[in-house]
């Protein structure tokens, strides 16, 4: 089965909270998490808002992932598992027979 390679926003929060598990600086996890300097910002505006990340700012300044974002990825892990079961691929002679 072949599933589109780009992530969707749930994929992108994840995985950026999956890289705060330590403290991270946003240099760091702008080279992890391969998205430009503006749609970081933008995510992390919104992970901070929902209160799955906090900023801190010693010994400097860092992000880190709190307990309810720790719950948000396990739930996204879940739901990649899942995913391919919801919503399988029909083939063209899988639609003729329905």
């Amino acid at each position: 089965m072949a599933y589109s390679s780009r992530r969707d926003t749930l994929e992108i929060l994840s995985d950026l909270l999956a890289n705060m598990q330590e403290p991270r600086r946003l240099t760091q996890l702008l080279h992890r998490s391969n998205l430009s300097y503006n749609q970081l910002r933008k995510y992390l505006t919104m992970v901070i808002e929902m209160d799955l990340a906090k900023y801190e700012q010693k010994p400097h300044a860092s992000y880190l992932v709190t307990d309810e974002g720790k719950m948000f990825i396990e739930m996204v892990k879940k739901r990649t598992v899942i995913k391919p079961l919801v919503y399988p691929k029909l083939t063209q002679k899988d639609l003729l027979l329905l």
